[in-house]
């Protein structure tokens, strides 16, 4: 998984919005395109940020946790279990 700046990305959709209402002909087009990067920006700040430490998280670690073979499917399944404990806390 790459993991991306939601700062990043909310500046870059906001620039592209701000860029698309000044140069608006009164077109439906330039409405639908500024509507949908408002729907987009919305969506985004629903979104929770997490940081993650990956240096104190590493995959080894997790697999000498579990007492794994580090096979591939070991790994996935681990990740994925932990994953759905950690969902299971919130």
């Amino acid at each position: 998984m790459k993991l991306i700046d939601k700062d990043a990305l909310v500046a870059e959709i906001e620039r592209m919005l701000h860029e698309t209402v000044n140069n608006t002909d009164g077109s439906p087009y330039y409405g639908g395109r500024a509507g949908a990067f408002t729907a987009i920006l919305s969506f985004i700040n629903t979104l929770e940020v997490k940081d993650v430490d990956l240096d104190n998280h590493t995959i080894m670690e997790e697999i000498r946790k579990c007492g794994c073979n580090p096979s591939e499917f070991d790994v996935a399944r681990h990740f994925f279990e932990l994953g759905l404990k950690t969902n299971q806390e919130k």
